[in-house]
């Protein structure tokens, strides 16, 4: 036999070893990159999802995901964000709230959810306010308009007795109507009743009898500040109200053809209510929340591994919770009470640094070296 027909037969049985072994190359290299894939939580306006991604950032699971960022969206932690197995990934959508406040239009962006959360996000106190939609009203989207009516307090000077009126009018006109005022054809308004009402806003009526009038007068009242200790610095709280005196003054008056000729004081006048001093506290205990030595580090890159920056994230056995997975007992420890979800995010912030005083980075084994 030759050595040609030798080969070709040693050909033969090598060519299936060949296959077998690039196959098995083959096979290899697409379970090494099936084991590559991560499992990412997406919350997207507190619904949860999974997504898999070969990504290396929160850019990569958000592309992976289907999810873009708008302008007025809030993402944490931020797109740049290298992914691991615990990344949690929030995402708020921006919602546009077409605001009437009093009357005054204006348009703001929140991620809020719902009207009351909204109402929060953009800083209106609206305590006593009456609002065109319920406060647990969801935003859509879309958008939303919302008519707000703000409580204000004005004082009625009526005929030489003052009283203080809490509402929700927005012009002098419908106040009157609300108060149950009644004004005949010779009595006058200090304001036109078309006036806008404003919080602290003094209407006075003189009420008209016959050829005498009878005027009342503001007296101011003085404001003095007192310091509180038991307060923090910033804080402040009205102790006594203050309310504005009258002073009542009766006029003779002459019409000559129906027209005003002359006004003269007819009598002396008169103190009818004496102004009250309004006395407000003011804090000036130190606020606690400032820690020596642990001030200074990186608590928000911290609360964002932990817990994606989600002040009420709880593990998924129940056991770490708050924005530094505090578990109870340790929350307890540095001085906590309840439970840490439902702390601010200063406090929570406040007593992770309390922990770091006592304990270090160890607490946060994984995290620990965001700080």
């Amino acid at each position: 036999m030759s050595n040609r027909s030798i080969s070709s037969k040693s050909a033969l049985f090598l060519r299936p070893a060949a296959i077998g072994v690039a196959f098995l190359a083959a096979w290899s290299g697409q379970a090494a990159y099936a084991a590559s894939a991560k499992t990412v939580a997406v919350t997207v306006d507190g619904h949860r999802t999974t997504v898999r991604t070969h990504g290396s950032t929160v850019a990569d699971a958000l592309r992976a995901a289907h999810l873009s960022v708008g302008s007025h969206d809030l993402l944490a932690p931020d797109s740049t964000t290298h992914l691991n197995s615990r990344t949690a990934i929030v995402l708020r959508r921006g919602r546009q709230m077409d605001l009437t406040v009093d009357g005054h239009p204006r348009t703001v962006w929140v991620t809020a959810m719902s009207v009351s959360e909204a109402l929060d996000q953009v800083g209106l106190r609206t305590t006593g306010a009456i609002l065109s939609a319920d406060r647990s009203r969801a935003i859509p989207l879309k958008g939303f308009s919302l008519d707000i009516r703000t409580r204000k307090s004005v004082q009625l000077l009526d005929a030489g007795r003052v009283r203080r009126v809490s509402t929700n009018a927005l012009h002098v006109q419908q106040f009157l109507h609300d108060a149950h005022v009644v004004l005949s054809r010779s009595d006058k308004l200090s304001v036109l009743r078309r006036t806008p009402v404003t919080d602290g806003m003094i209407v006075r009526i003189t009420r008209i009898h016959g050829r005498q009038v009878g005027e009342d007068f503001a007296i101011p009242f003085a404001t003095i500040r007192r310091a509180d200790r038991s307060m923090y610095k910033g804080q402040s709280r009205v102790v006594q109200q203050g309310r504005v005196g009258v002073e009542h003054r009766t006029f003779a008056l002459k019409y000559v053809n129906g027209q005003l000729a002359s006004k003269r004081l007819a009598t002396h006048s008169v103190r009818t209510a004496a102004p009250i001093m309004e006395i407000i506290a003011y804090g000036t205990k130190q606020r606690p929340y400032s820690v020596s030595g642990a001030d200074g580090l990186n608590w928000g890159a911290l609360a964002n591994c932990e817990s994606g920056g989600n002040p009420q994230a709880v593990s998924s056995g129940g056991t770490y919770r708050g924005l530094y997975q505090f578990t109870l007992g340790t929350w307890h420890g540095v001085g906590g009470s309840g439970d840490p979800i439902d702390a601010s995010w200063g406090e929570q912030t406040y007593r992770a640094k309390l922990l770091y005083k006592q304990r270090g980075r160890s607490p946060w084994p994984v995290c620990g070296k965001y700080l």
